[in-house]
């Protein structure tokens, strides 16, 4: 009995020595780089109960202390001080060159100041986008996904540039479905999954249907959302469901009193009525 106590002792003091506290139903970590655990060198057989704030070990054979590295899945910052790489497709003129460069330091400069600023990092991911760098703004969202895990607007651009600029398709369908899963009110990832699948990702040319109809269920005052499918369901030769979509279309637009309403309203019923 004697000799299970002082085990108990010690391993106390070497679970505190590095930054192990036990509290009642709950285990709080410290930050350090490492974890300890018990290991028998006998087969003995041997448990180990949290009393409290006591740690208590009964049984037989020797104990050792054994380092595990725990490790961290986040993704390391990148260095948002790498210049801008300008891709021979863009065209840009020296003057639209400097702008972008001048955008860029003003970003980095705030970045320097608050290397957490959301909204400097998602820019200047932006901003290598545009000067044709793909792969370090690919970097940069990645990274801000990473530390913002639940905003859509990071996985969203992901989408688009794996899906119009990397044409990297598995990506694009995976970002923009993690977009929704982040916000279902995000509707430009709807119609961009839907072009995804209509058009280049073949292999997933089944979804198209499904990805709208998901939209106007979270979404159901997107008109254009009821467009797109109606539209669809007329290519496909589904009349009736065609007509059905574009019902619905027009008495959205009916409540609309924004500029260019009644454009839109003569537009939908137009393409109705032209329905065979």
């Amino acid at each position: 009995m004697q000799k299970n106590q002082t085990i108990g002792i010690a391993l106390i003091i070497l679970l505190i020595g590095v930054g192990y506290f036990f509290t009642i139903g709950k285990i709080q970590y410290s930050n350090k780089s490492q974890n300890v655990v018990a290991t028998s060198s006998s087969a003995a057989t041997t448990t180990m109960d949290i009393d409290g704030s006591t740690v208590s070990v009964s049984g037989t054979g020797e104990y050792t202390v054994k380092e595990i590295p725990i490790t961290n899945n986040a993704l390391k910052a990148p260095d948002f001080n790498a210049p801008l790489v300008f891709s021979s497709s863009t065209n840009f003129t020296e003057e639209q060159k400097s702008a972008l460069r001048a955008k860029a330091a003003g970003l980095r400069a705030q970045l320097a100041k608050d290397p957490l600023n959301y909204t400097a990092w998602l820019a200047l991911g932006s901003t290598h986008k545009t000067a044709g760098d793909y792969a370090q703004a690919e970097k940069i969202w990645r990274y801000v996904s990473s530390q913002w895990p639940t905003d859509a607007t990071v996985l969203g651009n992901l989408g688009d540039l794996y899906m119009n600029f990397i044409k990297d398709y598995p990506k694009a369908d995976a970002s923009y479905l993690g977009a929704i899963r982040n916000n279902p009110r995000q509707t430009n990832a709807y119609r961009s999954l839907f072009s995804l699948y209509s058009g280049v990702y073949t292999t997933h040319a089944y979804a198209a249907e499904d990805i709208l109809k998901k939209g106007i269920k979270n979404n159901p005052e997107a008109l254009d959302l009821y467009v797109l499918l109606a539209r669809h369901y007329r290519d496909l030769g589904r009349t009736a469901e065609a007509k059905a979509e574009y019902d619905m279309a027009i008495v959205i637009a009916k409540g609309q009193t924004n500029a260019g309403a009644a454009d839109i309203l003569a537009d939908i019923t137009d393409e109705q009525a032209d329905i065979k």
